[in-house]
């Protein structure tokens, strides 16, 4: 099955982590990865939700049962 909006399992990793309140520096030392990568992971995410901001792609990620509130 396909990835709601077309995510990759990384950017519904990096959505979950931001959830749980991590900034992409946490998210990058989380998951071995630099800070550019996972800045570009949660910035994809984002506008594959066609969210502005953090809290919004939260908000969306949840109606979407990406993450649960």
């Amino acid at each position: 099955a396909a990835a709601p909006a077309g995510l990759t399992a990384r950017e519904m990793e990096c959505i979950r982590l931001v959830a749980q309140g991590k900034s992409d520096r946490v998210i990058a030392k989380m998951l071995g990865i630099s800070h550019a990568t996972a800045h570009e992971h949660v910035e994809s995410a984002k506008r594959k939700l066609s969210a502005s901001t953090r809290a919004e792609m939260i908000g969306v990620a949840a109606s979407m049962a990406i993450v649960t509130p």
